[in-house]
């Protein structure tokens, strides 16, 4: 048992799964973002912000063509 302790704690530790993990943390961060602002949206505090933000949107590229 004193081995398995002894090899546990002295092994160095690699970083080859470090860069997925951070990369799953963003995507986790942002669908969280995400449908917490969906629910702001949806709630009517920010309804009214949504559409008028889609309807400008929508109106820009009908103008622009």
């Amino acid at each position: 048992m004193t081995r398995i302790w002894a090899w546990l704690v002295t092994r160095e530790l690699s970083d080859e799964g470090s860069a997925t993990v951070e990369y799953f943390l963003v995507i986790l961060a942002a669908t969280a973002l995400a449908i917490i602002a969906l629910k702001w949206f949806q709630s009517g505090s920010g309804g009214g912000l949504l559409g008028n933000l889609f309807g400008k949107v929508i109106s820009w590229v009908a103008g622009a063509f």
